[in-house]
């Protein structure tokens, strides 16, 4: 090393070479902080960035906080509602569905149609014009698309597109591209994640849509910006009321909105990894400081009582060694604050993929950087706080005493000599388990740390794999998913039937209900299934079916806690839909399903409920593989048909979308833990060789060959490592089913499905960065110079 400036204190001149000596392990430590950091100033960054995006989003494009549907009402109702308290925008629209063919995909593209205003910008649920113009006023044709559904269904500006908007075929022509805020998520009739290439949204000019529809001078939603302070609850109220007598369907808060539920949901995830993964990752860091700094002292016991002797305080002394332990975290920090930043800025990529904002800049702010650092420094502290104070409970004249001599005479040593089949070399290795076991143990966690860290991410694939199993294998069968414009009687069944390879054709019914139990309610579908069905099945979270109750109502789990029911309880249930009839209905049976929150009804109970013969809000179909592009010719010309999905597409939507952003987080988790090990075993590992150097250079000169001294020092590190496998084990496992129950919320829930090959590649990954460490110590220990290292120091 470089001679040190002479202006320099000794205790700063020894904390300088103390830090170049130790950089190799300050450097392994610096990895697993700049983990810990990383995740922090990432998670708290991409928190921090949603929400500010999403809020300034809302704000800018006016985001409606109140939803009205109601089947048809006049003009002059947008002036009553304008008039209630706390209204202080309100707009009204058309909203249909409508099926599409596009040149280039076989099947009919379920799309909504909304209407825009005669100024063309609306007021509430502003666009951003993101390519384009605006529609002309005078021609009916024109449309604004989706930015994202353009780009999938490659649809270029100009382009012609044929539309069946009922009942009526409509050749629109796209003249521009836009986004809204309205659609951050934008998935069909049920999906559960995005399909842009099957789902779009269209807007057009109101005149021109209401002479589509047959409904000139009159809305069916109308949209409504509250203000400040205004009680959201008490204007439904008064709208609901409004409504009644044209259909309403029942007023909803922006926070029942589906976009607007799957971004908070996803706010929710990611506050809950942040509670638990970072913690973690800090507290093995602690581990390493402690670990460094306890051998440090350790063997510089002499060096303290000079420092003592020669009239240095004790807290001066703990000071320097408090110094060194942040200087040696240092790096780590550096390094967690640019990783966190770069890893921020590619998952806010990886988001944009799902929610599609106009912007999306991720800034993690000066006040998360600073909190990172405080505690990290923090946990750096904390994990020198044992040995600092070991230091200062030392007198000068038991510093400068050599250290009482291990004592192998303990029960365990007896044990170990008793076993004649160990060679020496192995009874080396386990007497310096047992002599240091509170280190040999704390070496194992740090192992069973990173496997657990890794099981837990990797498992999430399992969890989601399992989801998608149960939903589109298990639950919904069916190779097609037809929605009907109108509910319908039976005879749309048979048309349905005797299309080109329907081989099976099973009817549903959803209407749209207020549920409540004392002064709690929530506003859902209420399903009419058939009891026989097979093509769509109620299957709970653990893969048993189950039936819809004859009498009664089977509902989801999230729903019996939102409404604090268990079965055998009331339930009033007021339909939004025909009639509007209001009943009290039984709770028969609570179903733990993995998405949403359902209400079922036995199909032929619920014509009874509503007054009026059994209809069909749409089907489900089985169709021959080998006709199903005649099939989707046909449906693209049946005007009752105002959505499609296909469970093919579906999965391979998932599989693309879901599947590769899960691999690259899967991806960063396995780096960190992959960091964490050579952190652990890198440190243990040097450790050692400085502690036994000379043991095992004595060795050496005794006649032991170079590999017999290689397998002492790393035998002890390979049982470490084995050691803290089933720990790791036991512990991804319950970590990953905590936080897999943490993640779970009301819009779905996600089954527990860790498998054992994900364990085992956890294992497998373990274990390669084990040996990747070894081998970075063996070399080391191999460029050992015998007589250096024999030298007594006078």
């Amino acid at each position: 090393m470089v001679s040190l400036p002479t202006w320099l204190g000794a205790l700063d001149r020894k904390l300088l070479r103390d830090i170049w000596r130790l950089r190799s392990q300050a450097f392994a430590i610096a990895l697993v902080i700049a983990a810990g950091i990383g995740m922090v100033v990432m998670s708290f960054g991409m928190i921090r960035s949603l929400e500010a995006t999403r809020d300034a989003y809302y704000d800018r494009y006016r985001f409606a906080d109140i939803f009205a549907s109601a089947k048809r009402f006049p003009e002059r109702q947008i002036d009553e509602i304008r008039s209630i308290n706390g209204v202080s925008i309100v707009e009204g629209r058309i909203t249909s569905g409508a099926t599409l063919d596009i040149p280039g995909i076989s099947e009919p593209i379920t799309t909504r149609i909304h209407s825009l205003p005669p100024a063309g910008m609306p007021r509430v649920n502003a666009l951003v014009l993101r390519s384009g113009r605006m529609p002309d006023p005078n021609q009916p044709t024109e449309v604004l698309a989706s930015e994202k559904f353009a780009d999938a269904a490659r649809i270029g500006l100009g382009d012609r597109i044929e539309a069946l908007l009922y009942g009526k075929k409509q050749n629109l022509r796209v003249v521009g591209t836009v986004l809204s805020p309205e659609y951050i998520y934008a998935i069909g009739p049920g999906q559960i994640f995005p399909d842009n290439r099957r789902f779009g949204v269209l807007w057009m000019g109101e005149k021109h849509l209401a002479a589509a529809l047959n409904s000139t001078n009159a809305f069916n939603e109308a949209l409504i910006r509250l203000e400040r302070g205004a009680n959201g609850q008490d204007v439904i109220d008064r709208i609901d009321t409004m409504l009644e007598r044209y259909g309403g369907r029942g007023a909803t808060l922006r926070s029942d909105q589906i976009s607007d539920r799957f971004l908070e949901n996803e706010l929710a995830q990611l506050s809950s990894m942040t509670a638990i993964l970072p913690p973690i990752f800090l507290g093995v860091a602690a581990f390493l400081i402690n670990m460094v700094l306890s051998r440090l002292v350790e063997s510089e016991r002499e060096i303290i009582g000079l420092f003592n002797a020669f009239g240095y305080r004790s807290r001066t002394i703990m000071a320097h060694y408090a110094k060194l332990a942040l200087i040696l975290s240092l790096p780590g920090l550096i390094m967690g604050l640019m990783l966190g930043n770069w890893m921020g800025r590619g998952l806010a990529g990886m988001y944009q993929e799902f929610f599609v904002f106009p912007f999306l800049t991720y800034r993690a702010g000066f006040d998360i950087f600073l909190i990172s650092c405080l505690v990290a420094m923090a946990v750096v502290l904390l994990g020198a706080a044992q040995t600092v104070r070991k230091i200062g409970k030392l007198t000068a004249a038991e510093a400068m005493r050599p250290p009482v001599p291990p004592n192998y005479s303990g029960g365990f040593a007896k044990l170990i000599g008793k076993i004649r089949k160990l060679d020496e070399p192995t009874r080396i290795i386990l007497r310096g388990l047992f002599r240091r076991p509170f280190r040999s143990m704390l070496g194992s966690f740090g192992v069973a740390a990173a496997l657990g860290l890794y099981v837990t991410s990797a498992g999430s694939m399992d969890n989601v794999g399992l989801m998608t199993d149960l939903l589109f294998n298990q639950a919904n069968r069916a190779d097609v998913n037809v929605t009907f414009a109108e509910p319908r009687d039976e005879r749309v069944l048979r048309e349905l039937e005797r299309l080109p390879g329907v081989m099976r054709v099973e009817p549903v019914r959803y209407v749209g209900a207020t549920l409540s139990a004392g002064h709690l309610s929530r506003t859902e579908s209420l399903t009419g299934m058939k009891p026989d069905g097979d093509l769509n099945r109620l299957v709970d979270i653990d893969g048993g079916l189950t039936q819809p109750p004859p009498r009664g109502l089977m509902i989801s789990s999230i729903l019996s806690k939102q409404l604090d029911v268990k079965p055998g309880d009331e339930i009033n249930v007021e339909i939004t839909d025909g009639r509007r009839p209001q009943l009290t209905m039984p709770v028969a049976g609570i179903l733990k399903s993995p998405v949403g929150n359902p209400a079922y009804v036995d199909f032929e109970r619920l014509g009874p409920i509503m007054r009026e013969a059994p209809l069909s809000s749409g089907a489900y179909l089985s169709v021959d593989p080998d006709k199903a592009d005649a099939l989707y010719r046909r449906l693209k010309d049946m005007p009752i048909i105002a959505g499609f999905s296909q469970r093919a597409a579906a999965l391979n939507g998932i599989e693309e979308t879901v599947g590769e952003t899960m691999g690259i987080v899967t991806l960063f988790n396995t780096g960190f833990a992959a960091l964490i090990v050579f952190g652990v075993v890198y440190n243990n590992a040097r450790i050692s060789l400085a502690e036994r150097a000379r043991d095992l250079v004595s060795l050496r000169v005794l006649g032991y060959r170079r590999p017999e001294v290689s397998y002492i020092l790393l035998g002890e590190l390979a049982l470490i490592v084995i050691s803290g496998l089933p720990l790791g084990a036991v512990f991804g496992y319950y970590l990953s089913k905590y936080l897999t129950a943490s993640m779970s919320g009301d819009l779905f829930i996600l089954p527990f499905a860790l498998t054992a090959e994900t364990v085992a590649m956890a294992i497998l990954v373990v274990l390669l960065t084990a040996a990747v460490s070894a081998l970075f110590v063996r070399s080391r220990l191999d460029r050992l110079d015998l007589v250096s290292v024999l030298k007594t120091r006078e």
